[in-house]
């Protein structure tokens, strides 16, 4: 049996992720943390900036 566990973030990097989430497409977020969460699949970079993907969008929820 395969057991999913939710990928950890840290709390600052978990702020991080809902920054751009609520400021995209210029959120001010330290470039460690983007690096962090697009290697996860939570954060996309598209032509309009960084964009929070549905798994990213999800990982949010679930922390509520």
């Amino acid at each position: 049996m395969t057991v999913h566990a939710p990928k950890l973030l840290t709390p600052e990097e978990f702020a991080s992720l809902i920054e751009v989430a609520v400021s995209s497409p210029n959120p001010t977020i330290p470039a460690s943390h983007l690096t962090k969460l697009i290697s996860l699949g939570y954060v996309v970079v598209t032509a309009k900036g960084p964009v929070v993907t549905g798994d990213g969008l999800i990982r949010i929820t679930e922390s509520e």
